[in-house]
């Protein structure tokens, strides 16, 4: 199984359309998103058959992007299962710690930092913002690629 897994896209669309652009020659299951799509029209932007979103802090309009994710067949809530593993956007420890005793792969976000450690994958941000870096994971398998664009 492989997957793509992006956090952190804060309405951008140019970065968004970056990455459509990037991943239209990768071959990949699914798409996990960590949070903080922000708006409905950042959610639609995205054409991937299967995807599965956790809320962000900032994410406005939460019945509406419930609402497109229901239309898509997504799966989103503030902590989603997907067949790898659980992603939920926050970074309290006691959580990460309960989830990642139940789950071997946890998908975090909100710092906009990426990083791999103890079971805890944050592919960082797409939109860049932050850190100047704009950034995504390739899971396949065991193994996780964090790849710059």
């Amino acid at each position: 199984m492989r997957f793509i897994a992006i956090s952190d896209t804060h309405d951008n669309l140019k970065a968004i359309n970056d990455l459509i652009n990037i991943l239209k020659e990768e071959k990949f299951d699914f798409v996990v998103h960590a949070g903080d799509v922000i708006s409905p029209f950042s959610l639609r932007a995205f054409p991937f058959k299967e995807m599965y979103i956790a809320f962000g802090n900032n994410d406005g309009d939460r019945e509406k992007l419930l609402e497109i994710a229901i239309e898509r067949g997504w799966k989103i809530g503030e902590i989603v299962e997907f067949p790898m593993g659980v992603i939920y956007h926050g970074t309290n420890e006691r959580i990460l710690k309960m989830l990642s005793k139940k789950y071997s792969l946890v998908i975090t976000g909100h710092t906009h930092k990426s990083y791999i450690e103890s079971g805890i994958l944050n592919p960082g941000e797409i939109c860049g913002y932050l850190t100047g870096k704009r950034s995504y994971a390739i899971v396949e398998d065991e193994e996780i690629s964090i790849i710059e664009f």
